[in-house]
């Protein structure tokens, strides 16, 4: 039986095919192999981050290398992968056009969906009840596998697991939630916790080959960590990243939250660490943003959505660099 608090730290220091390839087997072999992630014949959709249109080279997205390997890997273990996202601002297509992911898929038979179709559920997470509106399609496939970006961020320190999970909320309601939130760290993290354990995906790999630090999650910079982190439960996998970036679970408002709610496994002594020596892998120069408030206000809320809306439907896609 497969460790649920197992995750797997891989060394992978670019983005060539070949080796991401490697990377990503190597992370699923630490679990059975994807066969034991995965069921044949499932509907498996792909969740990376793609908060908005960018060059892979800016740190913003997933790369696509990353997505193209899990993508192949979920076609030869007999499932049908499926690539989603609801981006804060623009269309998946015109991401996915920009990163050359298109032209991938379309060789593949693969579709690239937008996440909408808004679904209120509601869900007790912790002892607290919650009442979420996420993506119809995020919820009515078989699985999820996380592909998230690791980058900082100037409301939760950094983005990882947890954080991209929120990509499964449609259009603007993340940017309504923040205002919902009243400037509230505290709600918007359990927020995030129970968001995650609604849409739960059945694995997470962090494309941490190229991470972004000092300002995020669009405008810091590129920093070399040269792995690949996977794992079940996304609590441990967000815990392992922060030990891999040097900083205290107190310090995460995300880890904060799990740990309130109980949600997840924070104890590394109970986390088996698969591949590299953590202590050996660790970053001790990342640099990290001073937090800002959560809250947007409404006229902040009422920018974002026309900002979205004018780069889904007007703005032209960028020349891919």
């Amino acid at each position: 039986m497969t460790n649920l608090n197992k995750v797997s730290v891989v060394k992978c220091t670019d983005y060539s095919k070949e080796d991401i390839r490697s990377a990503v087997d190597k992370t699923f072999s630490f679990f059975g192999g994807i066969e034991n992630v995965i069921k044949k014949g499932s509907k498996v959709l792909l969740k990376p981050n793609f908060l908005k249109e960018s060059s892979p080279k800016k740190c913003i997205v997933t790369h696509p290398a990353v997505i193209e390997a899990v993508a192949e890997a979920v076609l030869e273990a007999g499932a049908t992968p499926i690539i989603g996202d609801s981006p804060a601002f623009g269309s998946v297509a015109k991401i996915a056009s920009r990163i050359g992911l298109d032209k991938f898929a379309e060789k593949h038979g693969i579709d690239i969906i937008e996440l909408d179709k808004p679904r209120k559920v509601s869900i007790n997470c912790g002892g607290k009840d919650f009442s979420l509106t996420v993506s119809g399609k995020a919820l009515d496939v078989d699985a999820i596998i996380n592909i998230p970006k690791l980058k900082v961020h100037v409301q939760v320190l950094f983005t990882a697991g947890v954080k991209n999970l929120y990509g499964c909320v449609s259009g603007k309601q993340k940017a309504w939630r923040h205002l919902q939130s009243k400037n509230n760290l505290e709600w918007y993290a359990d927020m995030l916790i129970a968001n995650y354990q609604l849409v739960k995906p059945v694995f997470t790999i962090v494309d941490a080959v190229t991470a972004m630090e000092e300002k995020g999650p669009t405008g810091g910079r590129p920093k070399d960590v040269s792995l690949l982190v996977g794992g079940i439960d996304v609590i441990a996998v967000d815990r392992v990243v922060a030990e891999l970036l040097s900083v205290s679970p107190e310090d995460v408002p995300i880890l904060r939250a799990a740990k309130r709610l109980g949600i997840g496994e924070q104890d590394l002594s109970k986390i088996e660490i698969a591949g590299e020596n953590l202590p050996s892998a660790k970053v001790h120069d990342f640099i990290f943003p001073e937090l800002a408030p959560i809250g947007f206000d409404f006229i902040r809320v009422v920018k974002s959505l026309i900002r979205h809306l004018w780069l889904k439907f007007v703005g032209k896609p960028k020349l891919q660099t």
